[in-house]
């Protein structure tokens, strides 16, 4: 499910057994998100995993601060970058990342439960989202907006696994908090690094190459990388998981002023 429906078929042409199928909706809308339920709920009358996995940048308050000397702005550059952007694209970035999680998860609540009722899989149903290390890292990454967002989210995850324990409805909620990936979210960031030339046995290809101090592992993660840690967590190896908040970095956060 995607604002895109370009976007959706692309992601839809990729799988081997042609089973994924693209639905065009809006997280950040509850009459869109009513409409994508409803489908399911008539095509399918169940579901096993939800993967909240939209999200935004926001204010891109880091860039903003960069001056071509590489020297540090003053207090008066600072107060006048940040006050730049309207208060509305700030609390849009909570909007997407946090409220639409929020809402998405409540309103696929009862076709979890129903796909506990099914009992196709052997593991509770579960709500699996994507954060990332920069709601615990207290460095400015990209914006203010984003890392608190992310902080925002990683939280409500715990919250909402507490209140469903509490509640006794077998609904495991978990997070991936991700470090630097290649994405079309990352793309300012990732397109001067060169490719990554270390990976054995054709390994982590499409990865790039970071500097030490950067990254432990002195590479980006993967799309191998990603999609190992989502099929274990989704999968019944992952079925003692809940309330965790997995950190997929390759060290990243280690070297950060952190609260992890």
């Amino acid at each position: 499910m995607g604002r895109r429906e370009d976007v959706l078929k692309k992601a839809a042409s990729t799988a081997v057994n042609g089973n994924i199928i693209p639905l065009q909706g809006d997280v950040s809308d509850k009459d869109s998100l009513a409409k994508v339920v409803e489908h399911v709920r008539q095509k399918e009358g169940f579901v096993n995993l939800l993967f909240a996995n939209a999200g935004v940048i926001g204010p891109a308050h880091l860039q903003s601060l960069k001056k071509e000397d590489g020297s540090k702005p003053t207090l008066k550059e600072f107060q006048t970058a940040m006050m730049k952007p309207g208060m509305d694209e700030f609390t849009q970035t909570a909007h997407i990342n946090v409220t639409a999680v929020f809402y998405t998860a409540m309103a696929f609540l009862d076709l979890l439960d129903a796909g506990n009722k099914k009992r196709n899989v052997p593991q509770d149903s579960q709500i699996l989202v994507t954060s990332s290390i920069a709601g615990f890292s207290r460095q400015l990454a990209s914006g203010y907006a984003y890392s608190a967002s992310k902080a925002g989210v990683t939280h409500l995850v715990k919250m909402l696994s507490t209140s469903f324990s509490q509640n006794g409805f077998h609904i495991r909620v978990n997070s991936i908090s991700p470090g630097l990936y290649p994405s079309e979210m990352t793309q300012n960031t990732v397109s001067g690094l060169g490719d990554w030339e270390g990976g054995a046995h054709g390994a982590f290809a499409d990865a790039k190459t970071m500097a030490k101090e950067n990254s432990p592992a002195e590479r980006t993660g993967s799309e191998e990388d990603i999609a190992g840690t989502i099929l274990f967590m989704a999968s019944r190896a992952g079925a003692y998981l809940n309330g965790e908040c997995l950190v997929s970095d390759g060290g990243r956060l280690s070297q950060l002023p952190a609260a992890y």
